[in-house]
């Protein structure tokens, strides 16, 4: 946080297409603000990347997203649950 310009340009520079942008420890920070701010570093290097934004749906990203990301996350975390998997009564499968 806070050096999100330096951040891109150093991306730009390594030649990074993608960038999953995670909202770990972010404490209160508005979300919204913080892709705006993400978005506009990337914008200014030049580089297309694709901007991945990893809110986990907390800040409604739903509403506000389309207009700042190329795509985005809208749960936490998914997943396995094995334990519900049945078992096939002949044997062959999911032993």
């Amino acid at each position: 946080m806070g050096h999100e310009y330096q951040d891109a340009l150093m991306y730009a520079k390594w030649g990074v297409d993608y960038l999953k942008y995670d909202w770990c420890n972010t404490g209160k920070r508005n979300a919204e603000e913080a892709y705006s701010t993400m978005r506009d570093a990337l914008k200014a290097t030049g580089r297309p990347i694709l901007f991945s934004m990893c809110e986990w749906g907390t800040a409604k990203p739903w509403l506000w997203a389309k207009d700042i990301g190329n795509q985005w996350r809208t749960t936490g975390d998914i997943t396995d649950k094995w334990s519900s998997m049945k078992k096939w009564p002949d044997g062959n499968c999911c032993d």
